[in-house]
């Protein structure tokens, strides 16, 4: 049995020596295919690390009703900060949040120049529970929150996170259909390189055939040479991964970090590169299947 797989595979090694120019195009065939499919999946993390920093960073605000009074706030603050879900609770006055809103800048005071402070309703911070990136958790607990008496409305960013949570989900769609795509596309490739290796061998394939070699016999060391260049790509491509990650994902976080403070982009992890591996093998090996699957059933045919 040993003695078998080592003829197989020293077969295969020998085809990839004997055809450089074809190996070396196919595997970079892989490697590029799975490249952009690995940073796909990259791209996907980050922006789940962006939900997930942005909600660290939001904070829940309830409105209180005017016809509150002063205090009466304070007891309604307490019971929002007793709220699992809350770390804590900041009451802010109509004057502190007209005082804020000067702050923003020249043309945010030039707006609410001689606007007294009656018309803004005071309102209630609400930090949340080690932050959060649910969207769901932070719906049910806009909800208790409304349900309060003296609680005329509660704001948390819904629109912005409602988006953010749309545009992951179509990423994760878009990429499920494009990796599919992608796979069915490089196995084709990889099939049709191999193809042509074949037809190449024809002669010597007749012959093993017509001294009684199985197909099983036959399609093995074509096999071999498929998982040899699958390999080779998807090793290609997690190296690929692992220099854009040492050389463009510090340039890219130090761009962004005006905008998202304390996201620290990444373009390699291991886990990913050992599935880009593991499916260059699985596209060399299937391709290289059906190539040879398709002359076999063409000859016997």
């Amino acid at each position: 049995m040993m003695r078998r797989l080592f003829y197989f595979a020293g077969k295969g090694f020998r085809s990839v020596r004997d055809s450089p120019g074809i190996s070396l195009l196919t595997a970079g065939t892989v490697g590029a295919t799975l490249f952009v499919a690995g940073l796909y999946v990259m791209a996907l993390q980050n922006l789940e690390g962006l939900a997930l920093i942005w909600g660290r960073t939001a904070t829940l605000t309830a409105y209180i009703d005017d016809a509150v009074p002063p205090e009466g706030r304070e007891p309604l603050r307490a019971r929002l900060e007793a709220f699992e879900q809350v770390e804590h609770a900041v009451l802010v006055s109509p004057i502190e949040a007209l005082e804020r809103f000067k702050a923003r800048g020249a043309s945010a005071a030039a707006l609410v120049e001689g606007v007294s402070e009656e018309i803004l309703p005071a309102s209630i911070e609400l930090q949340l529970e080690g932050g959060f990136a649910d969207l769901t958790a932070v719906e049910k607990l806009a909800l208790q929150t409304r349900e309060l008496p003296g609680v005329t409305d509660v704001d948390y960013g819904q629109q912005e996170l409602e988006r953010l949570q749309t545009l992951l989900d179509l990423l994760r769609m878009g990429g499920l259909i494009a990796g599919i795509l992608i796979a069915i596309a490089t196995a084709f490739i990889v099939s049709n390189t191999i193809r042509l290796t074949v037809y190449a061998r024809r002669d010597e394939i007749i012959i093993l055939r017509l001294v009684g070699a199985t197909n099983g016999f036959i399609r093995t060391p074509y096999l071999f040479e498929g998982l040899i260049w699958g390999l080779a790509g998807g090793g290609a491509s997690a190296l690929m991964m692992w220099l854009a990650d040492v050389s463009l994902a510090p340039q890219i976080s130090i761009a962004v970090a005006n905008v998202v403070g304390g996201l620290n982009i990444h373009l390699f992890n291991l886990e990913v590169a050992g599935i880009l591996v593991v499916a260059g093998v699985f596209l060399g090996v299937f391709g290289s299947g059906l190539a040879v699957g398709r002359f076999i059933d063409q000859e016997t045919s």
